[in-house]
């Protein structure tokens, strides 16, 4: 698949981003979307720690200002800077760490699985663990998860 001005506008985004964010902040996704002049560059971060406003401003104020800086994109765009959000997908071994506890449904990258629902009972660097209610733990490898979520309550 061709690389487009988009992705590599996202990879330079990501290594700015990814420069100028500092622990406990970490980037877990860039998106740059839209055309010259009306690009939408969105960095998703999180914390091992809890993730406030200040922080956030903080690491937009940051990236916004290299970003400037470098002449990264052409044309007017727009910086968001944000937190992953509950609903969308864990992507990080980091971002399992974090949610170990929590109720989560896993869609497998294998053709045919079944959705698994069960609590995120531990993860390391290679691939986490899910405890079902039977109390039957299964290890998962990172690869072979195609989509991991935290169940959202409502």
């Amino acid at each position: 698949m061709p690389v487009t001005v988009s992705d590599s506008i996202s990879e330079r985004v990501r290594e700015i981003a990814e420069e100028v964010v500092r622990d406990p902040l970490y980037v877990v996704e860039v998106n740059v979307r839209g055309q010259r002049g009306s690009r939408v560059v969105e960095v998703f971060v999180d914390s091992d720690e809890v993730l406030s406003v200040e922080d956030l401003a903080s690491a937009s104020r940051e990236i916004g200002f290299v970003l400037e800086t470098a002449d990264v994109i052409d044309g007017k765009y727009n910086l968001n800077v944000s937190s992953p959000g509950a609903d969308r997908p864990l992507t990080t071994p980091r971002h399992f760490i974090k949610n170990v506890g929590r109720e989560v449904t896993v869609r497998r990258s294998e053709p045919g699985s079944r959705l698994l629902t069960g609590t995120l009972a531990a993860a390391d660097e290679e691939a986490f663990e899910i405890r079902f209610k039977n109390e039957e733990t299964k290890r998962i490898a990172y690869d072979d998860a195609k989509e991991v979520r935290v169940a959202l309550p409502w």
